[in-house]
């Protein structure tokens, strides 16, 4: 009896300790468990972010003006025509029906007095420019073009941009000048100001040069006749010839001796000047003296 009751005494603490280090390993599971889930938990809620994030699109961005193009068009045209003073008055009405003007012009007569080259700088709008280089060159036969084309768009908005900053900081001067309470700092402000003023101006003078280059474009329009065989001419012979000849020797040379006159000229005055007195003063000392009355 007493050994089945220490056999069973035994069993009872053996399946104690069985079901403690079960229960022990299962809250030691549980509990690695739990902090495994947390991660897991945690990356799938970043992940979940990060993929929402990225399949989320981004929202479109304000719908900003389009930029205008600036461009300064200039080019040169060539136009031979049968009568260039026919074609010059046309193209000045060309011009002026597309609403340009002329800028300068320079002609040029032949022997009969006649203009055979005419040589007009014009301005149009830029607009127009193609249909200005089309209707001049209708005017006679097109000889050469030359056009050239200049992007200026960045100085444009660069320049636009320095002006608004620098009447917004004008603005922050004036300020300061309106709390300044002693003489120097009213004097400095004022320095200041007007520097930033004339800055202005310079940026506003860019500005309004830029406007009118981009507004309107320059066109050198060149007109020219038809080559004419030059005009020779016999050389004079004879009497009247061995005379013209003569008079024009005698024209030259005495002009030749005239410039090396005019050019020795002032030496020969300076020379004057300092030898003249020289000689009298040299004169004054050679001269003898008074004879002395004898004594008695």
């Amino acid at each position: 009896m007493r050994r089945k009751g220490g056999m069973a005494v035994l069993a009872a603490a053996g399946l104690v300790l069985l079901v403690g280090c079960g229960a022990s390993g299962s809250s030691n599971d549980s509990a690695s468990g739990g902090s495994a889930q947390q991660p897991e938990s945690a990356a799938a809620d970043s992940g979940g972010k990060a993929v929402g994030s990225q399949a989320q699109p981004k929202a479109p961005a304000a719908d900003q003006p389009p930029v205008t193009r600036a461009i300064i068009r200039t080019g040169s045209l060539t136009v031979e025509a049968d009568d260039v003073e026919k074609a010059r008055q046309e193209a000045i009405t060309v011009i002026s029906g597309l609403k340009g003007q002329v800028a300068s012009e320079n002609t040029g007569d032949d022997a009969n007095g006649k203009i055979s080259s005419a040589n007009l700088v014009v301005k149009v709008p830029t607009t127009s420019y193609d249909v200005a280089v089309d209707r001049l060159s209708a005017l006679g036969k097109r000889l050469q073009i030359r056009q050239e084309s200049t992007d200026v768009t960045e100085q444009v908005v660069d320049v636009d941009s320095r002006i608004r900053t620098q009447r917004a900081s004008l603005d922050r001067m004036r300020a300061l000048l309106a709390k300044a309470n002693t003489i120097g700092e009213i004097v400095s402000v004022e320095s200041e100001l007007t520097r930033r003023e004339a800055d202005l101006e310079s940026m506003l003078a860019k500005q309004k040069n830029l406007s009118l280059q981009t507004e309107l474009a320059t066109l050198n329009l060149t007109l020219t006749s038809k080559d004419t065989p030059p005009v020779i001419t016999e050389p004079d012979r004879g009497f009247l010839g061995g005379l013209k000849g003569g008079w024009h020797a005698f024209t030259a040379t005495f002009s030749a001796l005239a410039t090396a006159l005019g050019a020795v000229l002032p030496f020969l005055v300076l020379i004057a000047l300092i030898a003249v007195p020289a000689w009298w003063f040299r004169r004054r000392l050679r001269r003898p003296a008074p004879p002395t009355a004898p004594t008695q």
